[in-house]
């Protein structure tokens, strides 16, 4: 309903508000910041926050939705792992900010998009393992006709309905992937999971982002729609 998503709006204003806050705190430290603690400095001053409900607020889904969240986290990446902005060939010495899509990818994180499904995904396969779990997928419904696919409440339209709608999409599509299905139940599963997140992630371009790293678009090829 509109009045849900003006909630998660709000929600996702604050968050980008905490991120930029915590950005600007960094500038003082990240000239001082060794490389080998750039990737635990990112985490626990960015992702942490990002992560805190995000299978609430993150069914919000579309990239415009998102975009505040995505851009303070390419800001925070640029900074954090001191990346040189770019000349710009012609322009008299103007620079662009440098591309983040390489350094996320070799350093192995994801976009808010893609923290979204890793998730969802991760907290369906708690439930289907152990039965329990502290997160909205003790509302998901497993099939009887298959010992592992989410049935659905209804017709998914869209990934960005909600938790109960994404939860679903995300995971039926995920189990069929070989090298994930094969670990469903095993310790190295949200390993695997990420992994492949990642790959989908680093698909095209090395630098330009494209919707299909980081939306539903990513998981309907998947799918073969």
């Amino acid at each position: 309903s509109s009045g849900i998503n003006a909630e998660y709006g709000v929600h996702i204003k604050r968050v980008t508000s905490s991120l930029n806050r915590n950005i600007g705190a960094l500038r003082h430290l990240c000239p001082r910041l060794p490389p080998c603690l750039r990737k635990t400095v990112y985490c626990a001053f960015i992702q942490s926050h990002i992560l805190f409900a995000i299978t609430v607020w993150g069914s919000a889904g579309r990239l415009s939705k998102l975009l505040p969240i995505f851009t303070a986290q390419k800001k925070a990446i640029r900074l954090i792992f001191k990346l040189p902005r770019l000349c710009i060939p012609g322009s008299s010495g103007i620079r662009a900010p440098a591309h983040t899509k390489s350094t996320f990818n070799t350093s192995g994180l994801l976009s808010v998009h893609n923290l979204y499904s890793l998730t969802i995904i991760r907290e369906a396969h708690s439930y289907f393992t152990s039965g329990s779990s502290s997160g909205s997928a003790r509302l998901l419904n497993f099939s009887d006709h298959s010992n592992r696919a989410i049935l659905p409440p209804g017709i998914i339209k869209t990934l960005g309905n909600n938790y109960i709608f994404a939860a679903p999409k995300l995971w039926n599509v995920a189990i069929k992937v070989k090298g994930i299905k094969d670990h469903i139940g095993e310790r190295s599963f949200n390993a695997i999971l990420r992994c492949w997140l990642l790959q989908l992630q680093s698909d095209g371009d090395p630098n330009e982002w494209t919707e299909n790293n980081f939306t539903e678009k990513m998981i309907d090829r998947l799918a073969g729609k």
